[in-house]
Order: C-alpha cells, then structure tokens, then sequence
C-alpha cells in the first residue's frame, strides 16, 4: 500500500513540477502573444486595403486606427473593416474569409475596392500548406498579383500574362490554387450580402 502511495505522490510532483514553469510561461507572456496577433491582423488588413505597411507594430497600430474601423457582417457572421482614405471617407472593405486546404484551413484577408467590383489586395493570415508548394501563397509575388482584379477568378499557369480575371497558379500546388480560387470567387459571390 505504502509502494502505490509513494508512486501516485511521486508521479503528482513531477507532474506539477513540469507543469508549473509552462504554465507560468504561459500566463506571463500571453498578453504580449494577444498583442502581436492583434497586430497581426492589422497588418494583414492594412495589406489587403492596398496601404504600405509600416515598419514598426507601433506605427501599425496608429495606421490601422487611422485608415480601418470594424464593421459587423449583415448576416450575424465575421466581421468585416471599412477602410478610409487619407481624408476619412470611405475607400474600400476587408473581409476575412475562411475556407478548406490541403493540409488545414486557410484564412485570407481580402480587399475590394468601395465599389465592391475590384480586389485591392489579399494576404493570408493562416495556412499549413506544404512547405516549398501551397505554401507559396504567402509569397508576394502571389498576393501582390490579385490587385485590380475582377470576379469570377480563374488560374492560369504560372508565368503566363493573366487578364483581369486571371491569377498565376502556383506549379505543383492544384489543390492550394484551387482552394485560394474559391475562397475568393466565393467571397465575390456573397460580398454584396455582407455589407450594409
């Protein structure tokens, strides 16, 4: 009896003793880890609008809350952001969408202009494609091509000169190109609905 106390008590120490340090971790660096995915986001919200981004989080922050106000989605869901020019009025919207991938869900900031016809930029804010591949969506090449663009979008092969409703495909990555492919044809679809 003595034998299992021992090991049950033993194994109740180590335990905590492991535990405590990674929780304290975790507890004190939290507030700065919701900080930066705050800022995070900003910065993926200010991509998408079309503004440079600054270099510094401060300087992201006050740019943000310049040019950025969140607004809430018509149908109950995700918000979406109102974006200004440098005189307040209205210069365009950022949406965050979701949908599948390959290997996980990709989340995408998009942005469109106030009329709601033209992309002004996408940038994701998570993937887990494949390293090298369907990762290559957050390269700037990739992002930075859908500026200007007009709905239904369709791939072309990577490389080639692309219409307006055309995008350079990622060689080797089908599966990634297409799931970016609806993610947004789907966000042109419903962005009309979303916003008041």
């Amino acid at each position: 009896m003595n034998k299992r106390l021992f090991i049950v008590a033993f194994t109740v120490i180590v335990t905590a003793g492991f535990v405590a340090p990674i929780s304290l971790a975790y507890l004190l660096t939290k507030p700065r880890v919701d900080l930066n995915e705050q800022v995070f986001l900003m910065r993926s919200v200010l991509a998408a609008a079309g503004i440079p981004l600054p270099a510094s989080p401060a300087e992201v922050v006050r740019v943000f809350g310049e040019r950025a106000e969140e607004a809430p989605g018509k149908d109950g869901g995700p918000a979406y952001y109102r974006i200004k020019d440098g005189s307040g009025g209205l210069s365009g919207y950022v949406f965050i969408r979701s949908g599948p991938g390959l290997w996980g869900e990709i989340t995408a900031a998009v942005g469109f202009d106030r009329s709601l016809q033209k992309l002004t930029g996408v940038d994701f804010l998570k993937q887990s494609e494949t390293p090298g591949l369907g990762a290559r969506i957050s390269e700037a090449w990739f992002r930075e091509q859908f500026r200007g663009k007009r709905g239904p979008l369709a791939p072309v092969a990577e490389g080639q000169s692309a219409g307006e409703n055309q995008f350079d495909a990622i060689t080797g990555a089908t599966l990634t190109t297409g799931f970016v492919k609806d993610i947004l044809n789907v966000t042109f679809s419903r962005v009309k609905d979303l916003v008041d």
